[in-house]
This record gives C-alpha cells, sequence and structure tokens, in this order.
C-alpha cells in the first residue's frame, strides 16, 4: 500500500463502473463520474492509499480523521472490477486499519455503510469489523474494529 498520487487519477475513476459503484463509493449520483471525481476527493485532513499487486494498483481507499471520537474512518473503498473476489478489498481493509491503529490516540476504526452494499459489508466483516449501530449521518450501517494497543 503507497500514498495516493495524481498519476492514478484516471485508473481508480475507471473502476467506478457502474451508478450502484458509484453511488457506494462516494454517494455519487450521475453516472459517469467527472474526470475529476477521485482528484476531487482529496483534501489536506485525508490520507489516500493505492494498494498494488504486482506493482500495478488493484485497489483505492481513505482514512479521515474523527478525532472528537478518537477515531479514524475509512472511506471511498474501491477495488478493480477485474480484481474483485480476490480478497484485495479485505487486505486493503487491514491495511487501512493498521495504518490507523498506529495513531497513537485512535481507539477504534470506523466504517459507515449502505446497508444494500452486502458485498462491502461483507468485506468488512472478513476483515474483523463488527456491526454496531445504524450510520448516524446517512441510511445504513456502522461497522467498528477496535484497536487493541
Amino acid at each position: 500500500m503507497i500514498p495516493y498520487a495524481a498519476e492514478y487519477s484516471a485508473t481508480v475513476r475507471s473502476w467506478i463502473d457502474s451508478g450502484e459503484t458509484y453511488s457506494y463509493v462516494c454517494r455519487g449520483k450521475d453516472f459517469p463520474p467527472p474526470d475529476d471525481v477521485v482528484d476531487s476527493w482529496q483534501r489536506k485532513d485525508v490520507n489516500s492509499y493505492v494498494l498494488l499487486s504486482n506493482n500495478k494498483p488493484v485497489g483505492y481507499g481513505e482514512l479521515w480523521d474523527r478525532r472528537l471520537e478518537r477515531a479514524v474512518e475509512i472511506a471511498h473503498l474501491i477495488v478493480d472490477p477485474h480484481k474483485r473476489g480476490e480478497g484485495l478489498g479485505t487486505r486493503l481493509v487491514q491495511l487501512l486499519h493498521d495504518r490507523a491503529a498506529a495513531r497513537g490516540s485512535v481507539t477504534k476504526v470506523l466504517v459507515n455503510l449502505y446497508s444494500d452494499n452486502t458485498i462491502g459489508l461483507a468485506c468488512y466483516v472478513k476483515a474483523g469489523f463488527d456491526l454496531v449501530s445504524t450510520a448516524s449521518y446517512t441510511v445504513g450501517l456502522r461497522l467498528v474494529r477496535l484497536v487493541q494497543k
């Protein structure tokens, strides 16, 4: 897993292969997404990463600080559609969790997920997350994995 760089923007965008994927990844409404959609996610307080396999990008995800909760949220997770089902999403979630857990003040890692995203739910559960409640700011589910110190 490496830090995101703008050179990966078009590749990550190409993985948004349907309106459903667009909605699940970023609540996008008008498919196809604009060319700069991935670049628009980049903010000063977001840490973005690309998962490589055989030196090729196969996944993307972000860590968002949730300081008031002493937490980090995983967001905008997506895997190359030609690589889905190979465990790469689970691996990426585990790596993102480990990166977040390495931050001293973090006690938990969060995920907010649409409740009809059954593939995403299975990925997060496989990576050790527990379903704890409904999400507070969207119709969906909240998953948490506590940080072991």
